[in-house]
């Protein structure tokens, strides 16, 4: 990472709950691999048609104390952990707001709990961070659940798809474990369908040969005939003891509806895809 580049930022949804910490301490570790701060946001969602005419349906006291509670937040985790995250307090349309934030400051990552509550309301994170596609950035989020497993991430377990899009992902993959210097292991669907099997296969050269010319180790399992694939690489994930399993956008909803989304307990990396070129972690 070049040291002398502006920082990138690491962004943290934060609803004030113990969920929030969660978000938190997979953040830092995060940060601390790639030297990125850190910023706290509470988002305070408005939409549709009349949210959108109204400069702030949230009184202006409201939002002093909010910013008042952001800022001692930050000072808390300055006296536990030694470094003072940015913060911010925005109302307005999640998905706009998120994208505005993306475009206008250097961030490169968004964690969260897999839920959001604010102002009597609860909301699933992944449904404001999904689909936020840019023209030139491609912007992974983690949903975390759990403490993280150990003190930095070892393992991560990677769903080898069929479909042409995943070779999309190939790029990331590299890039995530030079990045946070992790293992790399996949498990690909038992296929007996020639096409899908030949296009597999097609996916899979692909994948090996990008990977065996910038030297990363991998390992690659083949689930196990008649099982559902996604029951599998949650399985394949608790066997390798991952710390991470991550998955394009276009396959997050088939991976985890919400149920599977409210007991995960390995965290999820979501790679929305870019319209042009990949944003580097460099």
């Amino acid at each position: 990472m070049d040291n002398n580049a502006a920082k990138k930022l690491i962004l943290i949804l934060w609803d004030f709950s113990p969920s929030s910490e969660i978000a938190l301490q997979h953040a830092i570790q995060l940060g601390n691999v790639g030297n990125d701060e850190l910023m706290l946001l509470h988002l305070i969602p408005r939409g549709g048609l009349l949210g959108s005419l109204l400069a702030s349906n949230t009184d202006a006291e409201t939002l002093t104390d909010l910013n008042r509670r952001l800022q001692a937040t930050a000072g808390e985790i300055q006296t536990k952990h030694g470094f003072t995250p940015h913060t911010m307090v925005i109302e307005g349309s999640p998905k706009k707001e998120l994208t505005n934030l993306v475009l206008n400051h250097n961030i490169n990552l968004i964690v969260a709990h897999h839920t959001y509550s604010t102002k009597g309301k609860t909301y699933r994170t992944s449904d404001w961070l999904r689909g936020l596609v840019f023209k030139d950035i491609t912007l992974p989020f983690i949903i975390a659940n759990k403490a993280p497993a150990h003190s930095h991430y070892i393992e991560i377990a990677i769903p080898i798809y069929q479909d042409q899009s995943f070779k999309e992902a190939v790029q990331w993959i590299i890039q995530l474990s030079q990045y946070y210097h992790c293992n790399v292991n996949f498990i690909k669907p038992f296929i007996t369908e020639d096409l899908k099997k030949k296009q597999l296969a097609s996916n899979v050269y692909f994948t090996k040969k990008m990977l065996d010319g910038v030297g990363i180790i991998y390992g690659m399992k083949t689930a196990k005939k008649n099982t559902k694939f996604e029951d599998e690489v949650f399985r394949f994930a608790d066997n390798i003891d991952a710390d991470l399993i991550m998955v394009m956008s276009d396959k997050y909803g088939q991976l985890l509806d919400e149920a599977r989304e409210k007991a995960l307990h390995i965290p999820v990396m979501c790679v929305n895809t870019r319209i042009k070129k990949y944003q580097s972690f460099n």
